[in-house]
Formats: structure tokens, C-alpha cells, sequence
């Protein structure tokens, strides 16, 4: 993964708390200069990959948040797909 878009992404979204989405089309407008389409795909991956983990040891919690969690998982992982397309889309120059 891409070490300098990974520290960007945690300044944007952890430090100043902004979201992901608005993050992504701030890439997408090459707002800190081009990144590949590779490497912002790998950056959403191991984002996701994140929050499912997180979901996981979360549930693990009690018995309220084990029944939220494969909705939750399901919702986090629709984002991220979307997410995803909205990359490829404006990499196919749509």
C-alpha cells in the first residue's frame, strides 16, 4: 500500500475527522496531486478491511452488539463497493 496516501488518509479522516467519501473525491481530484487508481483501490481495501476487523472485536462485546454486527458488516461492506465504483468511474472517465 501506498505509505504517503495511507498517512494522508489519517490526517483527513482521523485527524480532522472528515469523511471518507469526501476524502475519496478529494483524490479523485487530484486535490494532493494523481494517485493510481491501484493505489486508492488498496487504500479502500485495507480501510475495509479495518472496520470489519473492528466490527468483529466489537462484537465480541455483549450479545446486543453480536446482533448488529453482519448488518452493520453488510452496510460497511455496500459502502465500500460504492466507493470502489465511484473510483473506477472516475478512472474510466466518467
Amino acid at each position: 500500500m501506498n505509505e504517503q496516501l495511507w498517512n494522508l488518509y489519517q490526517t483527513v479522516c482521523q485527524e480532522e475527522v472528515r469523511p471518507l467519501d469526501e476524502f475519496v473525491e478529494r483524490l479523485l481530484a487530484k486535490e494532493w496531486g494523481p494517485y493510481t487508481r491501484e493505489d486508492i483501490l488498496d487504500l479502500l481495501r485495507e480501510i475495509e478491511g479495518q472496520m470489519l476487523a473492528n466490527i468483529q472485536v466489537k462484537a465480541l462485546e455483549g450479545p446486543r452488539f453480536a446482533e448488529m454486527a453482519e448488518e452493520v458488516s453488510e452496510r460497511t461492506q455496500q459502502e465500500f463497493e460504492a466507493l470502489a465504483g465511484r473510483v473506477d468511474q472516475a478512472f474510466e472517465g466518467g
